[in-house]
Formats: C-alpha cells, sequence, structure tokens
C-alpha cells in the first residue's frame, strides 16, 4: 500500500512539473531602429523553444540577443536573456523577443515581470534601457496588452506583478528600447516573463513532497526497529 501511494505521489509531482514542457513554442526576435513600435521590426531569428542572434543592425552592434521558452523552460515562462549591445553612433534600438503558441495556463493568472539592466557609469554611450512586457490573448507576434515598464538610466533591477486573464493560444513579449547618445561600450540586460504558481497548486505539490518525506521516514523508522 505505501509503495503504491509513494508512486502515486511521485507521479503527480513529476507530472505538476512536466506537463506544461511537454511542448514546444516559438520565439521569434525582431529588431529595428527608432520610429514607434512595433511598426517597422525586422525578424532576425525564430527557434522552437529557443532563438538566438548575433550581429550589426543600423548603428549599433548586438553581440548577443537570446530568447527561451518553452520547452526549455514550463510555460508561461519566457526568459529574454543575454541582451548585449554597443552603439556605434546615436540612435534607438528596439528589441523584441516573443513566445507564441502558448496553451497554459488558461483564466486569471498573475504574471511576474522582472527587469533588469547593466549600463557602465561611464563611457557605454547609452542614456537609458527602457524594458517593456505584454500578453496577447490573439497570440499576437511582437505586441499586445502592455503589462508592466520601468526605465534605467543605471544598473538595477525591477519586478511588477499583474494578474490577467489569459485563453489559449497566447503570446508573451519582452521589449527593450536601448537610446544610444553616441559610440560606446554598450549595455546588457534581461526580462523574464514568469507565471507564479496558484496556492492550490503549491499546496498539492506540497502534499505530494510532505507525502513522500512521511513514507521516507516511516521505513527509516522500520529499518531502525
Amino acid at each position: 500500500m505505501a509503495k503504491k501511494l509513494m508512486t502515486a505521489i511521485a507521479g503527480l509531482a513529476a507530472a505538476l512539473v512536466l506537463t506544461s514542457v511537454a511542448r514546444a513554442d516559438t520565439i521569434s526576435i525582431g529588431l529595428k531602429e527608432t520610429g514607434a513600435h512595433p511598426v517597422g521590426l525586422t525578424t532576425v531569428a525564430t527557434g522552437s523553444g529557443i532563438a538566438s542572434y548575433a550581429g550589426p543592425f543600423g548603428t549599433f552592434t548586438i553581440t548577443s540577443d537570446t530568447g527561451i521558452g518553452t520547452s526549455f523552460l514550463p510555460e508561461p515562462d519566457v526568459d529574454s536573456s543575454s541582451i548585449d549591445v554597443s552603439p556605434l553612433a546615436a540612435g534607438v534600438l528596439w528589441v523584441y523577443v516573443t513566445e507564441t503558441g502558448i496553451s497554459s495556463p488558461s483564466g486569471p493568472t498573475t504574471l511576474e515581470s522582472d527587469f533588469n539592466a547593466l549600463i557602465a557609469t561611464s563611457g557605454s554611450g547609452i542614456s537609458s534601457v527602457e524594458e517593456y512586457t505584454y500578453y496577447s490573448n490573439a497570440d499576437a507576434l511582437y505586441g499586445g496588452t502592455l503589462l508592466a515598464s520601468y526605465t534605467f538610466t543605471g544598473s538595477g533591477a525591477h519586478i511588477t506583478h499583474n494578474t490577467v486573464s489569459v485563453t489559449p493560444l497566447f503570446s508573451e513579449t519582452a521589449v527593450f528600447e536601448i537610446t544610444a547618445t553616441g559610440r560606446g561600450s554598450g549595455a546588457s540586460g534581461a526580462i523574464n516573463l514568469s507565471g507564479v504558481p496558484e496556492p492550490a497548486t503549491l499546496s498539492l505539490l506540497g502534499f505530494g513532497l510532505s507525502g513522500l518525506g512521511l513514507l521516507g521516514l516511516r521505513k527509516k523508522e522500520r529499518l531502525n526497529g
């Protein structure tokens, strides 16, 4: 009986963790210089679960630009990391990373926008890095309803929570607006957009882990007895 219960609990915990990574969503990276967003974007990379780009774009050099989503991360998490750019002249660079085809969760959902930027105190050529997050129940590419935004004029981090109602299939987008005053060493940043687990899910997983611990304790008592 104990063995069957342990197997059932382990299966439940594994299902909670693995269900959302059974598929891969599409990651797209779009770039543009100046103008209003998202008009005039050029898609420079797409991939299943991950996409990356490096190279020149306009008056900027992009050392790395990577977007990661499902199946490497559980839905609805999208990690737009390793944004590292250097300006060759004054200008504004827009960087978009979108994950489309997200199927889970559904209904009221709390999304966490985790903004980060690293800007040198001198010689960067960067006056500001503005970061935005969006979601779209229409599964839109490069846009949707604004979740949160934050402007960095120096290095720092900022976190915002928003509760919205999502309907599969939906999309999430992370945006960087990088303003350069001239040639410099540049700046880097990251936007992590993730789902905050519901209390019921955490309680269920906690119950499963507690059950595993209890069974392990009983087994240890039998061995010591």
